[in-house]
């Protein structure tokens, strides 16, 4: 990591110019956006799966599962289970290199959840080979979730505290080898969910005692605390693009709204911006490409319902289509060629989840990802990235009940 601060330095340094402003407003916590926190980072723990997903089977009007009459656009590539392991899962970050690798972990199902922390063990499958990240010395269990391409991964190692609890800290894997990235203070957590080709990594520290995350950055061996808008005290980087650029969240201590934001390097550290809203008081940004084009979710006004969107500097936030009857959507991932990876979601007028289904969006069209894959394939009940090959990571199953699998949708023309 020491070799590599130069070069994430100067890189960063290329977005100076890119600041840009807009605004954002505030309400108590309805039920919708708890339910949108808990996507990816809203519990002590992670696991990388924390999606509704065993609640997504894309279903017609009469309840069938949609598979006839479609145009397979993807050949469905199964990814193994490590040796030992009895599932594998391929999280919904950017887990899918431009090469075509693919990084996640495998773990043992048992009727006992921390089993899936405290077996799991990150890999990196390429050229059809599946390779075990080594266990950092002390931590029994380790997840893998994002990978740059230069193949360097970004993950969790856990282990159980003196009190039973489960314990987590991020981890790079460099040349195959874990790093422990460390935490902001003693006796936390720390996760990261993005990595760039620089090797920096983005995420959050959390105090287990307050359960509200700090959004960090981890460069030059260091772990760096990311500056909060006016009035924020609390929030969570979600991904990092080759430049330097961060799109995450930030909220406010009584919690009564959630901002979606990106943070630009300045030339001496890092400077947040508010992507401002589409009406509502919640909203969080998930994913950024290198040309600054960043998706996430925002409610409407009232705090019911709210889209997919993109974002970029010009054009501010603009809503993605849900597919027919659904209410509600979340891009997740969108790579360098616009394709957007994510969710349609059906929320009832109480702002309760009903369902969502895994989407792509290419230009401003948004098609299941089920409809695409050929009859027989399980429901692709989760989601990764899209990456320059137009290659798409996803799973089936849940993470809960020990069904999951993983996947790699492979362009079948």
């Amino acid at each position: 990591m020491k070799s590599k601060k130069w070069t994430s330095v100067v890189v960063m340094t290329l977005v100076a110019a890119l600041a840009m402003a807009v605004s954002l407003g505030m309400t108590p916590v309805p039920v919708n956006a708890q339910q949108r926190s808990i996507h990816r980072t809203g519990s002590p723990t992670q696991t990388g799966a924390e999606r509704m997903s065993n609640q997504t089977v894309p279903q017609t009007a009469n309840g069938t599962v949609e598979t006839r009459g479609r145009d397979v656009r993807y050949r469905v590539v199964p990814i193994p289970i490590l040796p030992g392991k009895t599932n594998t899962i391929v999280t919904d970050v950017k887990s899918v290199n431009n090469f075509g690798h693919v990084t996640g972990y495998s773990f043992v199902h048992t009727s006992n959840f921390n089993s899936v922390f405290l077996t799991g063990q990150g890999f990196i499958w390429r050229n059809g080979q599946l390779q075990a990240l080594p266990l950092l010395n002390g931590w029994p269990g380790a997840f893998g979730f994002a990978m740059n391409d230069r193949d360097q991964v970004a993950g969790t190692a856990n282990k159980l505290d003196g009190s039973g609890n489960i314990v987590q800290t991020a981890v790079l894997w460099d040349h195959g080898q874990p790093i422990n990235l460390g935490t902001l203070q003693p006796n936390t957590y720390s996760f990261p969910l993005g990595i760039n080709i620089w090797g920096v990594v983005v995420g959050g520290s959390q105090n287990p005692a307050t359960c509200c995350n700090t959004p960090v950055v981890w460069y030059g061996g260091a772990i760096h605390a990311l500056p909060y808008l006016p009035g924020m005290d609390h929030g969570f980087a979600e991904s990092i693009n080759d430049l330097g650029m961060i799109a995450g969240r930030q909220g406010p201590p009584d919690q009564s709204s959630q901002v979606p934001c990106l943070w630009y390097w300045n030339g001496s550290g890092y400077t947040p911006v508010s992507l401002g809203s589409l009406g509502g008081d919640y909203g969080d940004a998930l994913g950024i490409n290198d040309l600054g084009q960043i998706v996430g979710w925002s409610l409407y006004a009232g705090d019911i319902h709210g889209p997919a969107y993109l974002w970029d500097y010009r054009h501010g936030l603009q809503a993605l289509p849900s597919l027919p009857g659904d209410t509600d959507g979340s891009g997740d991932n969108i790579n360098e060629l616009g394709q957007i990876t994510g969710f349609s979601q059906l929320f009832d007028d109480n702002g309760n989840f009903i369902s969502q289904r895994t989407v792509i969006w290419q230009n401003g069209t948004v098609t299941g990802l089920q409809t695409l894959v050929p009859v027989g394939t399980p429901a692709l009940t989760d989601v990764a990235n899209a990456n320059d090959l137009g290659q798409i990571g996803a799973d089936s199953g849940s993470v809960g009940d020990g069904t999951v699998a993983g996947y790699l949708l492979v362009p079948a023309h």
